[in-house]
C-alpha cells in the first residue's frame, strides 16, 4: 500500500511540472553551390613511362595549359634562333 501512495505521488508532481521537449532536428540548410563545370579527361604519355597518366581539367583549365605551352615553345624557338649560323 505504501509503495501505490509513493507511485502516485510522484506520478501527481510530475503531472504539474512540464517536461522540456527536446530540440527539434532541423536539416542542415546548404548553401546553394554553383554548378561545376564538366570536367575533360585525357590520357597522356609520360615521358620515360610506359604508363599513362590521366588528367582531367575544365575546358578554361584546359585553355591556360595550351596557352602556357605554346608560350614555353615559342620561348624555346627564340633560344635556338640566337644560336643559328656560325656565332654557335
Amino acid at each position: 500500500m505504501m509503495i501505490s501512495g509513493l507511485i502516485l505521488a510522484m506520478a501527481l508532481s510530475t503531472q504539474g511540472a512540464e517536461v522540456p521537449k527536446p530540440a527539434e532536428a532541423k536539416p542542415p540548410v546548404e548553401a546553394a553551390k554553383p554548378a561545376e563545370p564538366k570536367k575533360v579527361c585525357v590520357t597522356e604519355a609520360q615521358l620515360g613511362s610506359h604508363f599513362k597518366k590521366r588528367v582531367c581539367a575544365t575546358p578554361e583549365e584546359w585553355e591556360r595549359r595550351r596557352e602556357r605551352d605554346a608560350a614555353e615553345m615559342s620561348k624555346m624557338g627564340d633560344r635556338t634562333a640566337a644560336c643559328s649560323g656560325s656565332s654557335c
